[in-house]
């Protein structure tokens, strides 16, 4: 079987971006639509959501495409340097899928209930409030991102070790934070948490952005990593 052709510079300048642009927009997307008032009963719930319909449609669509644009971002990641952990590789593809799809689900109950603020339907609207908390809760139940994908880059070298070693400490605090998030409002510790793991998203969208293509390893390296790809 031939081996792959290496990732040129512009493939990595492209990926770097999609790391980048996706977590400033998820950011983003977090500060334009803030959870609301605890405690708010149905009517003013109702209200609340009312005076910020377009704010929540359009948070809700950043998220997505900021969600969507980090996950791209990890599988650029994984195919600068193919064969270097197949298994990490794959949960890496896994746990990207899940998470997509997560935020996908909770940006329905976004928009139900924006719509149910529209109309004035205050059973609908409790229900999405209700059920935007209980997703929020899968985010950190679900696969977390960073440990499969520090795992393959401990392994790869694709980036400098500080990042395996600080994904996988982001991934493994925020696996632990999903079964104690269960049993206690630990919400602002999460939001810190997620701040920080964007900051990673970020740094390392520069890094791979900036840094040498991946084509240009030596004909030695070059000639291990194809061996991977032979039956």
């Amino acid at each position: 079987m031939e081996a792959k052709q290496a990732p040129t510079h512009g493939f990595q300048l492209l990926a770097g971006l999609t790391g980048v642009v996706g977590s400033l927009i998820l950011v983003g997307s977090f500060a334009m639509n803030p959870a609301p008032p605890p405690s708010l009963g149905a009517e003013a719930l109702t209200a609340w959501a009312r005076a910020r319909e377009g704010r929540i449609l359009l948070g809700g669509w950043m998220q997505g495409i900021g969600s969507l644009l980090i996950v791209v971002f990890a599988f650029c990641l994984v195919e600068l340097r193919p064969g270097a952990s197949q298994l990490a590789e794959r949960l890496t593809r896994l746990a990207g899928s899940v998470i997509l799809m997560v935020s996908l689900t909770e940006i329905t109950f976004y928009i139900a209930a924006a719509h149910a603020a529209a109309t004035a339907d205050q059973a609908v609207g409790m229900a999405s409030v209700a059920l935007i908390k209980a997703v929020q809760h899968v985010f950190l139940i679900a696969p977390a991102l960073l440990l499969p994908l520090g795992i393959f880059l401990l392994r790869s070298r694709v980036l400098p070790r500080a990042f395996a070693l600080s994904g996988l400490a982001l991934g493994a605090t925020l696996q632990i934070l999903g079964v104690v998030g269960l049993l206690a409002d630990l919400q602002s510790v999460v939001d810190a948490i997620l701040i920080v793991q964007s900051l990673w998203f970020v740094v390392a969208g520069v890094a791979v952005a900036i840094g040498p293509a991946a084509g240009s390893r030596s004909p030695h390296s070059l000639q291990a990593s194809a061996s991977l790809h032979r039956p």
